[in-house]
């Protein structure tokens, strides 16, 4: 019985000796690591550094005592996630995103580590959820965003993002032709191409959505290991909703390409749903002009960072008995990345 309990006892002192030298590796990794991680900014190896100690932790099952601010549970929440499974040198034209909701209880407005670690891991497998129950081919997670949905005294609930791409690689031409005309939305008209060579065709679709398209695929990714750390909001996303909030004259609005983002309404002269080849090749431009500018040279983009994903969708509003015919979109922007660790699958 005593030579069991000894036993017993060596085991878990070697387990124990075992998680010790892992977390006292994170402290030495930037001494041990050097030669091969050389050639990644200081910043980035920092992040990483943060990131394989916060997972060790979490694995390892021990207690930790540490407490996090809201803020802190959500960035390595999200970064965590981006780092070990996010992909930014990932190529694409077609992009889907999806949603899910974590509680996690405050004590003191503050949470242990170890329950942030817990809900790491919850995100990770609503995820995986998210990404095998999609029915498309070549599927990568491009970004995951972590933003605050409520908070109450002893509970707070984190609204998780994912951003995956799908399919390709497709060859897509980054402009529109010069003959067909799409519906600014699927659901003016028949959808899909309303003039043209190919009128008829591809109702699925709309000018909003094939504009996207265009960005997505021609947007160039970085060659390596990227990964994106999420801003915070309102850094992003960007939330375009009014087209007339970003005009390209001065001047009063009408409905000859007015705004960056396609606006139109029938208080003007002509006003029509069917978008022409120059008029799409025109937003298409001016759309590009204003999420890939920085806000100190006439965009909307945050100084620093790299565009993730935009989700640009069609919208109709009626104002003062008017009929607006509108482009919306949804523009997701973060900090480039550099990884020392081949990226996960889900």
């Amino acid at each position: 019985m005593k030579r069991t309990v000894k036993m017993l006892k060596i085991a878990m002192f070697l387990i124990i000796l075992s998680v010790f030298t892992l977390l006292i590796g994170c402290a030495k990794e930037k001494v041990q690591t050097k030669t091969s991680c050389e050639q990644i900014p200081g910043s980035d190896y920092k992040i990483s550094s943060l990131i394989k100690c916060f997972k060790a932790r979490g694995e390892s099952g021990l207690k930790s005592g540490y407490e996090m601010t809201i803020d802190s549970a959500k960035w390595y929440i999200g970064t965590a996630a981006n780092y070990t499974y996010g992909d930014a040198s990932r190529e694409t034209e077609q992009t889907f995103t999806d949603s899910c909701f974590v509680n996690i209880p405050l004590v003191n407005g503050k949470i242990p580590e170890n329950d942030v670690y817990v809900k790491y891991e919850e995100v990770i497998n609503n995820l995986r959820i998210i990404y095998y129950n999609k029915n498309e081919e070549n599927k990568q997670l491009l970004s995951v965003s972590v933003k605050i949905h409520s908070i109450q005294a002893e509970s707070l609930i984190f609204k998780v993002t994912g951003v995956f791409a799908y399919g390709g690689p497709i060859q897509v031409l980054c402009v529109f032709n010069e003959i067909d005309s799409w519906s600014y939305w699927k659901q003016y008209g028949n959808g899909g191409i309303c003039g043209g060579i190919n009128w008829g065709t591809h109702p699925e679709s709309d000018a909003a959505e094939e504009t996207q398209k265009r960005i997505m695929a021609c947007k160039g990714v970085p060659q390596g290991n990227y990964y994106y750390e999420e801003l915070p909001y309102p850094e992003s996303p960007k939330y375009i909703t009014n087209p007339l909030l970003y005009p390209i004259f001065n001047g009063e609005p009408n409905n000859y390409r007015y705004s960056h983002l396609y606006w139109n309404s029938n208080q003007y002269p002509n006003p029509d749903g069917c978008i022409p080849p120059g008029d799409l090749n025109f937003y298409l431009t001016k759309t590009k002009e204003l999420i890939y500018n920085d806000t100190e040279h006439g965009g909307i983009r945050p100084v620093g960072s790299s565009l993730i994903s935009i989700d640009m969708y069609g919208n109709q509003d009626n104002e003062d008995d008017y009929t607006i015919y509108e482009h919306n979109a949804i523009v997701d922007y973060g900090i480039l990345r550099l990884s020392p660790d081949p990226k996960q699958p889900l």
